[in-house]
């Protein structure tokens, strides 16, 4: 049963606060380790750029040839940030501070964020103190997000913000909190557009209660935040591109350059290749992987290898449900679809595209009973000292 709202005991308290501080702990050790960069100012945080832009009167990113290293959309001879822009809005307060942005802090922010909406997630699913703290260490710290919460850059700005979004929107739905629960996936949306089929999937459950029992005014109200949210990014990519739809990627001189596109079928078995590559031990017992478009997921995100264990298990005891098979598909098709990318995104440690779609798995988890035992706890140990290593290696690849 769902927890209610008085059973946020100590001991979840206490459980939560070690979670964050321990996330936060690593965060520091890493940048400790990178030379002292927690507080810098990363050269690649668009959002920063495009916020001060803003603060100026402009939609285009002025004198935007002078920043070559930062992907910048190209449209009738002006420079455009071409990533949506809800992280721009969160970005305005700093630029309205003026000093030095410390864009990697802002990414561990956002990491925390992360991991107290898992742990809430699976508080409202009833689960202990210890099952909570689990998901959200692997997810925080087991997984590639742990690698993006290191950096302040455009690339991971968006994918940590839209996953905090999109936890916390769960949490909320979880809760029946579904006005709440649908803005912060518009608003997840509005950071990775990836997002949107878990937000489809969620508002299944609205409709499902305006049709059957005629709840039409709730699915109004349910709908007219993320209408606002949706309305807003349409007028601004319109305002740009004269297209509703149009972030900007598409006018990135990389994929106006390229034959195919940003999307094709043809990238998709090349991309998916890439997701079979395995992590390698040399003879000189030195750990051997790829660090462009990914390897074999189930190494950096391991969760995701419980994660099939436990379906596994549930199809073999006949315990499978229709509303998992869902969950499984929504996830498989988001991996499809990012593999008809030209990129799977490029320089990086694991695969970290395949964090976008975690919400599903965390959905199946959150909404069955679960104790990880031994075996699961050894796991999520070996995630974490895999990702760490893993972040300290990109320092120097």
């Amino acid at each position: 049963m769902p927890a209610s709202k008085s059973s946020f005991s100590r001991a979840h308290g206490a459980a939560l606060a070690g979670t964050l501080a321990l996330f936060a702990f690593a965060i520091l050790l890493f940048h400790s380790l990178a030379g002292g960069t927690l507080l810098a100012q990363n050269p690649y945080d668009s959002y920063l750029l495009q916020a001060k832009n803003w603060l100026q009167g402009s939609m285009a990113i002025q004198n935007g040839e002078q920043y070559p290293w930062l992907e910048l959309a190209i449209f009738n001879n002006q420079y455009y940030l071409s990533f949506p822009p809800v992280p721009s809005v969160l970005a305005l307060p700093w630029a309205l501070w003026g000093g030095a942005v410390t864009s990697n802090l802002i990414a561990a922010c956002y990491g925390l964020a992360v991991a107290a909406g898992v742990y809430l997630m699976f508080w409202q699913g009833g689960k202990t103190p210890e099952t909570c703290a689990f998901f959200a260490l692997f997810v925080s710290l087991g997984s590639n997000t742990f690698w993006l919460s290191t950096s302040g850059g455009v690339w991971m700005l968006a994918q940590l913000l839209a996953l905090a979004f999109c936890v916390w929107g769960c949490f909320f739905w979880l809760a029946g909190r579904e006005i709440p629960a649908f803005f912060l996936l518009a608003l997840a949306v509005g950071c990775r557009p990836f997002s949107a089929l878990l937000a489809v999937l969620l508002f299944l459950r609205p409709l499902w209660g305006a049709v059957r029992q005629g709840r039409w005014k709730h699915l109004a109200a349910v709908s007219v935040l993320p209408v606002l949210v949706a309305l807003a990014l349409g007028w601004y990519n319109w305002a740009r591109f004269g297209n509703p739809l149009e972030f900007g990627h598409n006018y990135l001189p990389e994929f106006m350059r390229e034959e195919n596109g940003q999307f094709s079928l043809t990238y998709f078995w090349p991309n998916l290749k890439n997701l079979l590559r395995p992590v390698l031990l040399t003879k000189a017992l030195d750990l051997s992987f790829p660090v462009f478009n990914g390897f074999l997921p189930f190494v950096a995100n391991p969760l995701l290898l419980l994660w099939l264990l436990a379906l596994f298990a549930r199809l073999r005891k006949k315990q499978l449900e229709w509303a998992d098979g869902i969950l499984v598909a929504c996830y498989l098709a988001t991996v499809v679809v990012l593999c008809l990318h030209r990129t799977l995104g490029g320089w990086q440690f694991g695969a970290r595209y395949l964090v976008d779609p975690f919400p599903f798995c965390l959905l199946f988890f959150a909404r069955r009973h679960f104790e990880a035992g031994p075996a699961a706890r050894g796991l999520l140990l070996a995630a974490i000292l895999f990702n760490f290593y893993g972040a300290v290696y990109m320092l120097s690849a």
